[in-house]
């Protein structure tokens, strides 16, 4: 009788241990998120179609990660360079409403049209590559998982043929980003960065 007691107690004891340290976890989390966006939000001001008419030219490719190691991402990202360097993009308006993009410098041209929101570009390809795909085709495959509505944890890969990415402006840089994701680790969710590829404004 006295076993079956304390055996109660210490598994009620984990339990409610166990609830605790749940509990700390999602509100870590949850602490985490809403840091996330309001850092976003004050990192990427509203960015304007007619702010990003002009020329660019390719500066670099950047891989902010913040946490963890993803050298291989790295290797690849350095190969990526080299196929970048002299890629041109020229964003012009027709009109009053109509918005358009096109990259140079590459063997097959490419063009379409554009819009902006807060903190993102949305492409609207016409004809050729897509700007995702070209400029981080090779983070296409990597490793994420994804928190569902129902606590389950989907185990999925990253997509680099979406028309949409996150942009930041910066006098007369321009950064063009791909959301690396979320991984789960000991502690927790942790977001793993982004990609960054930055043009430097030449006309």
């Amino acid at each position: 009788m006295s076993l079956s007691v304390m055996t109660l107690i210490l598994t009620g004891c984990s339990s409610v241990k166990h609830q605790q340290m749940q509990n700390e976890r999602d509100i870590r989390r949850e602490a985490y998120e809403d840091a996330r966006r309001r850092n976003d939000l004050k990192r990427s001001r509203n960015v304007l179609s007619d702010d990003i008419l002009g020329t660019w030219r390719f500066l670099e490719l950047v891989i902010e990660e913040r946490g963890g190691s993803e050298d291989l991402l790295k290797v690849k990202a350095e190969r990526a360079v080299r196929r970048l360097k002299g890629l041109t993009l020229r964003f012009s308006k027709s009109g009053n409403t109509a918005y358009r993009y096109r990259i140079e410098n590459t063997i097959t041209k490419s063009h379409g049209t554009y819009t902006t929101q807060i903190g993102r570009i949305i492409f609207y390809p016409t004809t050729g590559a897509q700007i995702p795909d070209l400029l981080f085709s090779f983070a296409e495959g990597t490793h994420q998982q994804i928190l569902l509505n129902d606590g389950e944890i989907l185990d999925t890969t990253l997509r680099t043929r979406t028309n949409v990415l996150g942009i930041s402006m910066k006098e007369k840089q321009m950064d063009v980003m791909l959301d690396l994701g979320m991984i789960l680790a000991p502690d927790g969710w942790l977001h793993r960065g982004k990609i960054r590829c930055s043009f430097e404004r030449i006309e």
